[in-house]
């Protein structure tokens, strides 16, 4: 008799308990009324913060820029185990519910009023869907009621395949990894479409909690998940017995795989340029562009190879930086597009290649020469390599001798420093920087430069290799100047071409005037100061290096590609001597070699086409006439056909009686 009261205390509670049940549900469902004439506000457009992507000219990936590491896929690319996988574990009913699973809502709601607490789920995909997109995660009734709302809304303005591929594009799967194209490449290295079983069981499994699944942190707990998912799979009918076995025996990679850094200052600047065409930085973060660039991967990291391993360390500075630093920049020719930019060796933000404004020595004394040929000048003009002095200034040569009379080709290819000075003395200061600004040199101004040191590259501020580089690639192109550019091409998400680079050259100088510097240049590889940058293939440039060693430069260029190589210390004042040892253009004419020499390996070697209206004809660099003779000192130059040089008179009798002399002893033989 003592039992049956203690039964019927039971029997009260569970009909209390339920009664509970049942006044929570009914509150709820009058709550859910009033909420939802507040939830009808909502705009439900399901808007994506997708990364955007930037390539280089070969399409090879280089960088992301993100707020949220997210590429958006459509459905048809996920493949349908992951699809299954997700469903099986996350949502059983997905495909027969309108949004809620009541059965689940009650389980859960028993379960939070006997914890006192809000601690059981009872989701849908649909409800974690609103609830990311929509709503906070607080976990308060409140915003449970809105999420069940919503959810049931959504499912009337969407199908159920739009909103399976917006979860899968939308959910939080890592650090800063966000849906299942961003974590397939995050954990395996592949697009989601490569995966396999296995792999879309241990993805669908991180969903739950990525830093307690995930293989690089926890990998016990990824593998008792990943099998649990494949078991529940099973257990679905999705697989059979023998797929989930297989997929069982496979393991998990433990290792994040590795890719190569993206060339920071490269995509710096691309940034910059991207704003300058309009584009805000929570646009390019959000809005899943294509962005396409000059930039060659290949190129830019043998650069960057070749820097490290040719230039040597001086020091560490105070900010943990190599001295001396170097930059480099390399375009194509044909096109002015930016194809490498190293701006320094470190990761810091100074872009020496574009920012940093250095004395550039004599690198400037091919334009100084262009002003002499527009002027009437040749290169067999005599100019005279020897001591002057203008207001007080007396100028010398890096050797402290003097050549005498030489010819224009011959002082540029000795870089001979007076016979500068009186060529741009003759010509204009004001006409040479007129010309470096139209080659896109806009560093040199009047204001600043306007002085005769101009001719040994002394200058107020310097200019940046970037420019340099610009203004050589007008000689191998014919006399034209292309504004250099990093990008190419802007897709946007729906594939839409939103810009395209246009070109337009801007003619500086005449196609005979840009080959006969040009050929000058080419002897200053092949038996001048930049002798150090000669390649086994036509090749020309121009060394520079400013007082005391404090800047060390090459500026050379192949029928492919222009470039600019500059070494110095980031304190400008600070000579690159290091104990017994001095760095000189010297091993910035080594940089551009070896780099050039790697990079052209599989181009067919070709030299560059010489106009009509020119020929190359032999002179003795001491009289600047035409002449054959192995008894002077003589160098093969480009000029226009109705300005050759007058042959040496003297010289050519000797010449031609020799001639004959050699075809009476052969026809003869005496």
């Amino acid at each position: 008799m003592a039992k049956k009261p203690k039964k019927k205390w039971k029997k009260r509670l569970r009909r209390a308990f339920a009664a509970l049940v049942l006044l929570c549900i009914v509150l709820g469902a009058v709550a859910l009324f009033y909420l939802s004439r507040e939830v009808l506000e909502y705009d439900l457009e399901f808007r994506f913060k997708n990364r955007s992507a930037i390539y280089d000219r070969h399409g090879e990936l280089a960088s992301y820029i993100y707020q949220e590491n997210r590429e958006y896929i459509s459905l048809d690319a996920i493949p349908e185990d992951l699809i299954n996988a997700v469903i099986a574990v996350e949502d059983k009913a997905f495909w027969t519910h309108y949004g809620i699973n009541v059965k689940s809502i009650i389980r859960a709601l028993i379960v939070d009023i006997k914890e006192g607490a809000k601690v059981q789920g009872a989701s849908t995909i649909t409800q974690q869907l609103v609830k990311n997109m929509f709503l906070t995660h607080d976990k308060t009734w409140t915003r449970k009621i809105k999420e069940a709302a919503l959810a049931m809304l959504v499912e009337t303005r969407y199908t159920k395949e739009e909103l399976l591929e917006y979860y899968l594009n939308l959910i939080y799967l890592g650090p800063n990894v966000y849906g299942v194209e961003a974590a397939s490449q995050y954990y395996f290295q592949k697009p989601v479409s490569e995966l396999n079983l296995s792999e879309c069981a241990l993805l669908a499994g991180i969903i739950k909690s990525p830093g307690n699944y995930s293989p690089f942190l926890r990998l016990e707990n990824a593998y008792k998940r990943r099998d649990l998912v494949l078991g529940v799979m099973a257990d679905a009918g999705y697989i059979t017995e023998e797929e989930k076995e297989l997929a069982l025996a496979q393991e998990i990679s433990t290792t994040p795989g590795k890719r190569n850094d993206p060339p920071n200052y490269y995509i710096a600047e691309v940034m910059k340029e991207l704003t300058n065409l309009g584009y805000s930085y929570e646009q390019l973060r959000t809005r899943g562009y294509k962005i396409y660039t000059a930039l060659d991967l290949e190129a830019q990291r043998l650069a960057e190879k070749t820097i490290k391993e040719l230039v040597p360390v001086g020091y560490v500075d105070q900010n943990e930086l190599m001295q001396p630093q170097a930059a480099m920049v390399v375009l194509d020719v044909e096109t002015g597009g930016i194809m490498v930019l190293v701006g320094g060796r470190g990761q810091d933000h100074f872009n020496r290649a574009t920012m940093a404004k250095r004395q550039p020595g004599s690198t400037l004394k091919p334009f100084i020469y262009l002003a002499a040929l527009q002027k009437g000048y040749n290169a067999a003009t005599l100019v005279s390599d020897s001591p002057i002095e203008f207001d007080g200034w007396s100028p010398q040569n890096y050797d402290y001798n003097f050549l005498g009379d030489i010819a224009l080709g011959y002082a540029l290819e000795r870089s001979r420093n007076l016979a500068a000075v009186r060529v741009l003395a003759d010509v204009g200061v004001d006409r040479v920087i007129e010309l470096t600004n139209k080659l896109g040199i806009r560093s040199i101004t009047r204001q600043n430069d306007r002085n005769l040191a101009l001719a040994l590259g002394g200058l107020t501020e310097g200019v940046t290799p970037l420019e340099m580089a610009a203004g050589y690639a007008a000689f191998p192109r014919g006399g034209t100047y292309i504004e250099p550019f990093f990008v190419t091409e802007i897709v946007d998400e729906k594939g839409n071409t939103v810009y395209k680079r246009n070109t337009v050259p801007q003619r500086v100088m005449t196609e005979e005037e840009a080959f006969m510097i040009l050929d000058m240049l080419r002897n200053v590889v092949e038996y001048g100061t930049g002798r150090s940058a000669k390649l086994s293939r036509p090749a020309a440039g121009k060394t520079g290096i400013s007082d005391n060693y404090t800047n060390a430069w090459f500026v050379g260029f192949t029928p492919e590609i222009a470039s600019a190589v500059w070494i110095g210390n980031d304190r400008q004042a600070e000579p690159m001597q290091y104990g017994s040892s001095v760095i000189g253009s010297s091993m910035a004419a080594r940089v551009f070699k070896e780099f050039a020499t790697e990079y052209l390996r599989h181009y067919p070697v070709k030299d560059w086409e010489m106009p009509e209206s020119v020929a190359r004809v032999s002179i003795d660099v001491y009289t600047g006439k035409q002449t054959e003779s192995d008894e002077v000192l003589r160098r093969y130059y480009a000029f226009r056909k109705d300005d050759l040089p007058e042959r040496d008179k003297v010289r050519f009798i000797d010449e031609i009686t020799e001639k004959l002399q050699r075809f009476w002893q052969r026809l003869f033989g005496f």
